[in-house]
């Protein structure tokens, strides 16, 4: 039944394994890499007019480079992007002209264009897709090939032409797009779920045609959230879920448009068999793993997870996935390019990649440090990321937080920790994204509730963070103030400073809401019809601006109502 399938993905096994093999030798001279990339770069945008205006042609060292070229951040870049996209303008950053614009995920004020040309898209394609089908092909040999593929990746479909006529979107939408016309042979997720219109229930769909797929073989989201999320829904949704399976119908509880609706029911046919065989699992209870009962063949996960979300990738793993089915945890990436990929599979330290970028390093614990090259990185440091692209940014900074966590030949082995601009310091505290998701994963483990998401709000007119929780399966004994008061203690111990100024009353002390059930799907739905694309969107650690604060704020609930609805 999957044999074109599986020789679609034969093909180019070898080409796969000559990445691998390409990565482990760059890995050993990472530095000479980084030299010729970065002198190449310079090279050939040495007649752009950023070029131009900094002496590219007159570098010839990584150390000339950092001398004259400054940090920059995407506002030194805005004015030449709108000139190159609604004037046409070229030769202005990079001497090739952008083969793509990628759309960021940004909440606040205008998407940002981050230029793509085409050797940072291949580079792109060659770690994110080649690199990745090779690792796993080595780990999991034959186990790698098998039936259709589940897709979590959700699109907003909202790919423009800009008046210089190149693509603008997620860069989701054209890694997907392209197999629209094989679809069918390739995701048992229907097209009309992954690149959904407005009022259409995509999460049952998705679950529906996935659960009709006995012979899964894989199973492909942007963050293991998603993936939490989906057996979540199925594990509150499989009554209806089975019964439409069984009778081959859509439920008309369910929102869909009248036009895709009609489409679907016009292919369905009852499946009582299969129906059956899932009310049983089911009805068995969740007290251990359904995936792989319901999806037997099943080989392997792939997705982004940093150690910063463990809990997510936790629960998959004890409450529904098990622990026999394999976990690819993608490296760190963001819509400038592909950073850094694993070395083995689930794996939350990555590697960095010394061809995809020229990279630099700002220690965090020095703040009148100097970017550093990566042979320079400390083991246990944290550093900010400095990038330089093919695609016209020069010594970016990323805001990204990584921590050096070992050496991989000699290329250092780093996990994504924060972003510098999530950090809350009310009295110059300094609490990190992680330390905030940890607290408050601390918590429900200590008071036994399950942590479905969460989020600090930093009142800088009380001087008090406000902690928003959306919590499940409620021990009847568990009071609000069991709650607050343990996750103060842990939030203390994580950051002693923010400890010491509650202490001191120069910080109130944290105040504890909860929010209504499926709080965070339907933000991440809000974001979805705005125009943004769910396979870009993070989790909200820190409430930031007035959008997420006037959402968020108003779907919550009292905690005694929270216990009714979710009581264990």
């Amino acid at each position: 039944m999957y044999e074109a399938l599986n020789a679609m993905r034969r093909n180019g096994i070898d080409n796969k394994q000559k990445i691998l093999a390409h990565f482990e030798k760059i890995t050993k001279t990472p530095m000479e890499v980084q030299k010729k990339y970065l002198l190449e770069l310079l090279d050939e945008n040495k007649d752009t007019e950023y070029g131009r205006k900094y002496g590219f042609s007159d570098i010839h060292s990584i150390e000339e480079y950092q001398q004259r070229v400054p940090i920059t951040v995407y506002d030194d870049y805005s004015g030449y992007i709108d000139r190159m996209t609604n004037f046409g303008e070229e030769n202005l950053i990079c001497s090739k002209k952008p083969v793509w614009y990628n759309k960021t995920s940004g909440t606040v004020g205008a998407p940002k264009k981050i230029p793509y040309s085409q050797r940072t898209r291949d580079c792109f394609a060659k770690y994110s897709l080649g690199y990745q089908s090779g690792l796993l092909y080595r780990n999991l040999r034959e186990r790698y090939f098998g039936g259709r593929w589940l897709n979590l990746i959700r699109c907003s479909g909202d790919i423009v032409r800009l008046p210089d006529g190149v693509p603008y979107g997620p860069i989701s939408e054209a890694s997907l797009r392209p197999h629209i016309d094989k679809w069918r042979y390739i995701f048992s997720t229907p097209v009309e779920a992954t690149f959904s219109p407005k009022g259409t229930d995509a999460r049952y769909l998705t679950s529906r045609y996935g659960l009709c797929d006995k012979d899964l073989n894989n199973i492909n989201c942007t963050f293991t959230g998603f993936l939490l999320d989906f057996c979540r829904y199925i594990e509150k949704n499989w009554r209806l879920l089975v019964s439409d399976i069984e009778k081959g119908v859509i439920s008309k509880s369910v929102e869909l448009p009248d036009e895709i609706r009609e489409r679907l029911s016009a292919t369905l046919e009852p499946m009582p068999e299969r129906a059956a065989e899932l009310r049983k699992i089911f009805e068995e209870g969740f007290e251990s793993p359904f995936i792989p009962k319901v999806w037997p063949e099943l080989s392997y996960v792939v997705g982004g997870a940093s150690a910063g979300f463990s809990h997510y990738t936790n629960e998959i793993r004890e409450r529904y996935l098990g622990y026999d089915i394999a976990f690819y945890f993608r490296g760190i990436s963001a819509s400038e390019g592909i950073f850094s990929v694993p070395i083995k599979l689930a794996a939350h330290e990555s590697a960095l990649i010394p061809d995809s970028l020229f990279y630099e390093f700002i220690p965090i614990d020095d703040e009148n440090a100097v970017p550093v090259t990566m042979d320079k990185l400390e083991l246990g440091k944290k550093y900010e990321l400095v990038i330089t692209t093919h695609s016209g940014f020069y010594r970016y900074r990323m805001k990204d937080v990584l921590l050096v966590t070992g050496f991989y030949n000699q290329t250092p082995m780093v996990e994504f920790q924060y972003r510098i601009d999530k950090t809350v310091s009310l009295m110059g505290e300094k609490t990190t994204e992680m330390a905030l998701r940890v607290a408050a994963e601390n918590t429900a483990k200590e008071c036994g509730f399950m942590l479905v998401d969460s989020s600090v709000y930093p009142d800088a007119e009380k001087v008090q963070y406000v902690c928003l929780m959306e919590i499940d399966r409620v021990p009847k004994e568990l009071t609000e103030e069991m709650i607050r008061s343990c996750l103060d203690k842990n939030l203390s111990q994580l950051n002693p400073s923010y400890g010491e100024k509650v202490k001191s009353g120069l910080i109130t002390p944290i105040k504890l809401i909860f929010a209504q059930p499926e709080t965070y799907v339907l933000y991440k739905e809000l974001m979805r019809m705005k125009g943004y694309s769910i396979a870009q969107l993070k989790p909200v650690t820190v409430i930031d601006n007035e959008i997420q604060k006037g959402f968020f704020f108003t779907l919550t609930e009292d905690f005694e109502e929270i216990k009714k609805l979710c009581a264990q």
